[in-house]
């Protein structure tokens, strides 16, 4: 038997009516799941709430708006201020994890190991992701970890008289501060028919969304060969290095946080490399190192990317490839300033 549960008859008619469906797929409710780096779940708002023994308390600050701060000039002999830009800032969530309750109530032992496991799922400096899910939403996450130690004070053992419950006041650090969906993403495959002595290379514009209420920087995947990209919404072709099979695939990232041209085979400390390409006496002891040759970045010269894909925008990008066989692969990441 597969352990799943089968219903007939009347039984199975309650799911074919929103009206008579169980409560908890019925429920709107906004929920909110912790994944921790060890794999562990906890529902920590919702119909779900504290399944695991731990849930969220009622109040909850910071998640919800992107947290952005203007830079202004001000000097002695101006009435109010100059707009320069604002800065978009780590997102820092302060909330209470309450551990046992007295909708989910546990005894001394399980509420011991419930304790043990949920600081084990946030060890220091190791992120795991926060989700929150609503109907109209579905899920978008972010990746957290904890901002500081927890400094709530107890006046009594959590488990004396029975209570068998501790809210703890949490700080959650979120480097990256947006809310994100899985990217979207197509591929293109140069095919040789389409190759011509006048046009050595084959094409394709590629339709993709960016569904989320921010600008997306789109990425690119290209296989062995030179590829040419759009420049966001612009009709200007961006001419990429010419890579060979060992170099790729090699990512291409237009935004301005990111490194540009990354290929497979690039060395991860390039200044390390470099010094020992330079230093004829480490290559008596170091001498392999040298070997791997000028990163894919070096040869990018003059590719820059200036445009953007508006939010809740279809962009139609014009991708290349030089080889027959040869891929070109878009993203588009989704990331949201709020979680619903």
């Amino acid at each position: 038997m597969s352990g799943a549960v089968e219903y007939v008859g009347n039984a199975a008619h309650i799911w074919t009516n929103w009206q008579t469906l169980p409560p908890r797929f019925r429920s709107e409710a906004t929920r909110l799941i912790y994944i921790g780096p060890d794999g562990s779940r906890w529902d920590l708002a919702g119909p779900d709430a504290g399944k695991q023994g731990v849930q969220f308390a009622e109040e909850l600050q910071g998640h919800y708006h992107l947290p952005f701060e203007h830079l202004l000039t001000e000097t002695a002999y101006q009435r109010g201020a100059t707009y320069e830009r604002s800065n978009i800032n780590k997102r820092i969530i302060n909330c209470g994890a309450m551990i046992g309750s007295q909708t989910r109530k546990l005894n001394a032992t399980q509420y011991r190991m419930v304790e043990s496991r949920w600081w084990q799922a946030w060890p220091v400096g190791v992120p795991g992701w926060l989700g929150s899910w609503t109907p109209t939403c579905g899920w978008r996450w972010i990746a957290v970890m904890q901002a500081r130690p927890c400094e709530t004070s107890f006046k009594k053992d959590p488990v004396y008289a029975g209570n068998n419950t501790a809210t703890h006041d949490m700080q959650i650090l979120a480097c990256s501060p947006v809310w994100a969906k899985p990217a979207l993403y197509q591929t293109f495959t140069a095919h040789k028919d389409n190759f011509t002595k006048k046009k050595p290379w084959d094409e394709q514009v590629i339709s993709i969304a960016n569904r989320s209420d921010m600008p997306a920087a789109p990425k690119f995947l290209y296989t062995a060969g030179k590829a040419w990209v759009s420049d966001g919404m612009t009709a200007r072709l961006v001419e990429l290095p010419l890579v060979t099979v060992k170099e790729a695939p090699v990512l291409v990232d237009t935004d301005e946080d990111a490194r540009t041209v990354t290929g497979a085979a690039d060395p991860v400390d390039n200044a390390f490399y470099q010094l020992i390409r330079s230093s004829r006496i480490l290559d008596f002891f170091l001498h392999d190192l040298g070997d791997l040759g000028e990163p894919v970045w070096r040869r990018a010269h003059g590719v820059r990317f200036l445009s953007m894909i508006p939010p809740r925008t279809v962009a139609n990008i014009k991708v290349r490839h030089s080889r027959p066989g040869g891929q070109v692969t878009v993203f588009m990441p989704q990331h949201y300033s709020r979680p619903y």
